[in-house]
C-alpha cells in the first residue's frame, strides 16, 4: 500500500508543469535559483518551493557553490533517474517505476566497457561504440515490446481473478474467506490490496 501512495505523490508532483519543465532544465546542465527562475519566467520565491517539494521527493539534489566574490550560491542539479510506465488497457490501469541499478557484469556490459577502454583512433572508436549502441537499442526494443505483450496478459488474468473473487464474496462470504485463506499467499499483491478495500 505504502508504494501505491509514493507512486501516487510522485505522480501528482510531475503533474505539474513547472516542475516538469525544471527537470527539463536540469537535464541539460546544473542550475541557480535565479537562472531557473529567469528561463522559466517564474518568481524566485515559487521556484524555490517547487524545487523544494522536488527535493523532498529525492529526485533532485541542491549543492552550495563558493564563488570567487560574493556569497555561496545553492545549484540544483538531477538526483536519481528513473522511468515510470503508465499501461492502460480496457481490462485495467496499471502504473509501475523501474530505477536503475548498478549494471551486472553481463557479457553486453564487458563488451561496453572494452569498446569504451579501446586506444585505437577516435573515429574508429565512435563508429563501433555506435554500431554497438544501435544493436543494444534494437535489442531493448525487442525487449520492451515483449514486456508490454506479456504486462496486457497478466493484467488480463490479474483483473478476471479479481473480478471472479469479488462475485463470490457477494454471493457466498464464507466460501470467499476459504478462497483467500487457500490462495491468498499466492494472489498478486495488487489484488489483495483492492480486495481489502471492498
Amino acid at each position: 500500500m505504502e508504494s501505491n501512495k509514493n507512486l501516487g505523490r510522485l505522480l501528482d508532483i510531475l503533474g505539474n508543469e513547472t516542475r516538469r519543465r525544471i527537470l527539463i532544465l536540469l537535464t541539460k546542465r546544473p542550475y541557480f535559483v535565479s537562472e531557473l527562475s529567469q528561463e522559466l519566467g517564474v518568481g524566485q520565491k515559487a521556484v524555490l518551493e517547487h524545487l523544494r517539494i522536488l527535493e523532498s521527493a529525492g529526485l533532485i539534489e541542491g549543492r552550495t557553490e563558493k564563488i570567487p566574490r560574493g556569497r555561496p550560491r545553492k545549484y540544483y542539479t538531477i538526483k536519481r533517474g528513473f522511468r515510470l510506465e503508465v499501461l492502460l488497457t480496457p481490462y485495467a490501469f496499471g502504473t509501475e517505476m523501474y530505477e536503475p541499478k548498478a549494471p551486472r557484469p553481463t557479457k553486453e556490459y564487458d563488451q561496453a566497457r572494452n569498446l569504451i577502454k579501446s586506444t585505437e583512433p577516435a573515429e574508429a572508436k565512435i563508429d563501433e561504440l555506435l554500431t554497438f549502441l544501435a544493436e543494444i537499442q534494437d535489442r531493448i526494443n525487442e525487449i520492451i515490446q515483449t514486456k508490454r505483450e506479456l504486462e496486457e496478459v497478466r493484467l488480463l488474468t490479474e483483473t478476471y481473478i479479481e473480478n471472479l473473487l469479488r462475485r463470490i464474496a457477494q454471493e457466498n462470504e464464507r466460501e470467499f474467506e476459504k478462497l483467500l485463506k487457500e490462495f491468498g499467499p499466492r494472489l498478486p499483491r495488487k489484488i489483495l490490496e483492492d480486495l481489502e478495500d471492498f
